[in-house]
């Protein structure tokens, strides 16, 4: 019970400083009406999302680890609407026609986005979670730390002119392997996270379950990100607005032709596109590419550390394989297993590796089976 009066408390409390943040302003500015269809969101949301969860995965679980997590999301999601409604009362004020017509429809995909991020966060930190506890540490950890990296190097941007045509390549070539890296990292977060994965930890075999762990790991890496990249950066435009050009994530302001004036598609088109992309204060391309780029990169990775976990010994084909090693010596004791074992890290790219196709596995009908026995005929 005193959970519960906690949480409406805390959310009512929430929803007083979002409607603090987004209900004022003129009705001749678009952002006054979006930042009140934001408060309405959000009582929506937390009135009724936990209520549908709940159903399915029960209650907030009692692991401290959970609980903060569930905390800080609720915080993170918070902070990015109120310093969204904050940026937008001056960047939308002159919007008109198709640009008005494209923010509105992206301010609907980021409500979407955000339902779906609040019920991920109400489900993974709930009594039955999707995930493991471990597999949504090393997801939020990683995720946070390349959120930052991403931030302060942001590889995608293009901020700096360099006069020198070597130097300008070297520069280029060190934000590819930045992207590289952060990519790199991403699948490593997920590996990491499927092979603490054992049988007894799923009822699923333990390759499925490996995947899906993995799967969990890119997902959270992507959210966490995300997060983190927006509220920074939403953050740093509302202190600093001059700098928005060269912080947001949006679509260039005319998609030209190499070498030509005229607009590849009909003017209302562009504008449509390029205020798209500059709805949630122009990161709604990070909030919605990040977790499915960190979901795809995952799925990769819990497919490579299931390897050839659930087939038997020797490949399933019969007798061919290696033999069992026999008792191994014990390894050092002292504490319990890292969260981020060095052997998850490593820089090995054996790991990266497709399992062997078992083809007797995937079609049982091409096994030869006993000899028919044709009745013998008159000779």
């Amino acid at each position: 019970m005193a959970a519960a009066v906690g949480y409406w408390l805390t959310s009512a409390a929430a929803v007083a400083a979002l409607g603090w943040a987004g209900w004022p302003g003129t009705a001749a500015n678009p952002a006054t009406l979006i930042g009140r269809v934001d408060v309405v969101a959000a009582v929506l949301i937390l009135a009724c999302l936990p209520v549908l969860v709940r159903r399915k995965f029960g209650h907030v679980s009692s692991q401290p680890l959970l609980r903060m997590l569930r905390i800080a999301g609720y915080a993170s999601i918070l902070a990015l609407m109120l310093v969204k409604a904050d940026v937008e009362q001056s960047e939308l004020a002159r919007l008109t026609g198709a640009s008005l017509a494209g923010v509105w429809f992206g301010e609907i995909v980021f409500l979407i986005v955000i339902t779906g991020y609040v019920a991920a966060l109400l489900a993974v930190t709930a009594q039955r979670p999707p995930a493991r506890p471990a597999t949504l540490a090393i997801g939020t950890g990683v995720g946070l730390l390349l959120g930052l990296a991403i931030f302060v190097l942001r590889p995608l941007a293009n901020q700096v002119h360099i006069a020198n045509r070597l130097l300008a390549c070297l520069y280029d070539l060190g934000k590819i392997a930045v992207v590289l890296l952060v990519l790199y990292i991403a699948i490593r977060a997920s590996i990491a996270a499927a092979r603490r994965t054992s049988r007894r930890d799923s009822p699923l075999a333990l390759t499925d379950a490996r995947v899906r762990q993995g799967l969990a790991a890119g997902v959270c890496v992507g959210v966490a990100a995300a997060l983190v990249v927006s509220v920074l950066g939403i953050t740093t435009i509302a202190l600093v607005p001059h700098a928005a050009g060269s912080i947001q994530w949006t679509l260039p302001d005319r998609l030209l032709q190499p070498g030509r004036g005229h607009s590849l598609a009909p003017e209302f088109v562009t504008d449509f596109q390029v205020s798209f992309s500059q709805a949630a204060a122009g990161f709604l391309l990070v909030l919605i590419s990040f977790p499915v780029v960190g979901a795809g990169l995952g799925a990769w990775g819990g497919v490579f550390a299931a390897g050839g976990s659930g087939r038997a010994p020797g490949g399933g084909g019969g007798g061919g394989g290696p033999r069992d090693p026999g008792p191994q010596p014990p390894g050092p004791s002292g504490g319990g297993r890292s969260l981020f074992p060095a052997a998850d890290w490593a820089l090995d790219f054996d790991d990266l590796r497709f399992p062997a196709w078992d083809e007797l596995a995937e079609f049982p009908e091409l096994a030869a089976g006993p000899p028919e026995r044709v009745p013998a005929g008159p000779h």
